[in-house]
Formats: C-alpha cells, structure tokens, sequence
C-alpha cells in the first residue's frame, strides 16, 4: 500500500501506519510470495522491495534467507522502516525513491512490489517507466512479482471503510470516489489519533491486465502470469487484486 504518487501520501499517517495495518496478515502475504517464487522456480537470495513502507514484509523476507533492500517515496515510511530494523538489529538498507525513476547502482536476484503499492503510478507511462527501472535492477531470470487493485475493487467502493470504534487506537473514516473515465479513485482519509485529528488524500488508477502486460513486455519481461489475488487461479471479472509474475528476459 505505501509508496508513489507524491511526497505528500503517506506523510501524516506514516507514524501510524503500523497500528493501521495491525490486522494485515503480513505472514499470509509473504508465504504467498514464496509461493509464486516456487512457481518460477525463482530461489532468490536478495530482492528489492519497491514500495516498501515500514519494512515489515522485507523483515520477513530476511527470516526466509532472503537478503532484502527497500525503497519508498515517503521519508516518514523510511525513517521507520530504519528505525524498526535499528531497534531489532537487522541489516536492511531503505532508501527514499521514486520507483518511476531511480537507480541504486547495484542489482538484486528479485523485485517485488506489494499490497498494492504500484498503484499509486497514475500514468501509464510512469508505470512503464518503473518497470524499466526495475527491469535494470535484477538480471536475466530475475523475478518480479507485484499485486494491483482492479478496477472492480473500486467500483465496489471497497476503499468506502471505517473503524470508529471507542477501543480503537487509530479510528478513520474513508470514502473513495471513482471515476470511470479517467479509471482513477480518489480516496479522502480522516483518522483520529488520541483525539488528534488528521488528513490525508490518496489516488489510485486502475489498469487493465492486458496493458500492465504491454507495459511488463516493453521493460523486457516475459514469462508474464496473472492470478486471481492469493490463488494460482486465473484472474475473474470480480477480481478486486490481482498479482503479477514476470521473468526479466
């Protein structure tokens, strides 16, 4: 979920951003990304995590054996990313980025990109752009593996949420408004935190299999899968997520 439109997402709720995804099953998700390794026969021992937010899936990577690196556009979420792994004393190197235009001068066995992270690319063309990024930062047989939100998760106003309860630490408010023609949602957070009140506003764009697979061909990858969100079945007209795997060519 963290990373990429503007310096400005992701900055007021960053020092809670953890509480907010307490119930996440982040175990699920990297279990899941082991997974779809498997399925390429992909055995990485570093991976860069484009979108990382506040390190909590490279921590668990680290535990697997596989050495990762992060990169987020929002400083907040890198500070803590820091500071968590400082705290339990895990060498993983995170780094403000923009994941249309970066380069870390080195290069990883794997990518991956989750919990909708790339997303908040609203352009087609930023998005090709970071998958060219990307594309230069793991070698021939490299894995890169991400998740989107379809349009479909947005036509059914799933960013429409709330937690207001009194024994909620972090309550919010949040409603999305969609728009077809332009396959872009815009989503008005309100949070409350021990009676502080903030803001934030976030877009996202919806884009088509078909077209992130364009995008994916011309960075130069192949070996293009799609799978219905948590699953090795195919994608459904009621995909609300959908993940990715590709093979740098």
């Amino acid at each position: 979920m963290a990373s990429l439109p503007k310096a400005d997402s992701f900055r007021n709720v960053a020092p809670y951003y953890d509480e907010l995804m307490r119930k996440v099953p982040y175990d699920m998700w990297a279990s899941y990304y082991l997974l779809l390794l498997a399925t390429q026969d992909a055995h990485p021992r570093t991976a860069l995590d484009v979108g990382c937010g506040t390190g909590t899936v490279a921590e668990l990577l680290l535990n697997e054996g596989i050495a990762t690196s992060g990169i987020d556009l929002s400083p907040g979420m890198i500070e803590l990313a820091r500071q968590k792994a400082h705290d339990k004393g895990l060498q993983i190197p995170y780094t403000v980025a923009d994941a249309s235009d970066f380069s870390l001068g080195e290069t990883f066995d794997a990518a991956y990109s989750m919990f909708d992270s790339l997303n908040n690319i609203l352009e087609p063309e930023r998005l090709g752009s970071a998958f060219k990024c990307i594309a230069n930062h793991i070698p021939a047989g490299g894995s890169f593996i991400f998740d989107l939100n379809m349009a479909y998760a947005f036509e059914e106003q799933l960013f429409d949420q709330s937690d207001m309860k009194p024994r909620s630490k972090l309550r919010y408010v949040w409603n999305g408004e969609w728009d077809p023609a332009t396959r872009l949602i815009t989503v008005f957070m309100k949070f409350w935190w021990q009676g502080e009140a903030f803001e934030e506003v976030h877009v996202q764009r919806a884009y088509e299999i078909d077209e992130v697979a364009e995008l994916l061909r011309a960075a130069g990858f192949g070996e293009l899968r799609a799978y219905h969100a948590y699953t090795l079945d195919p994608p459904r007209k009621k995909s609300d997520r959908v993940h990715f795997s590709a093979i740098k060519q």
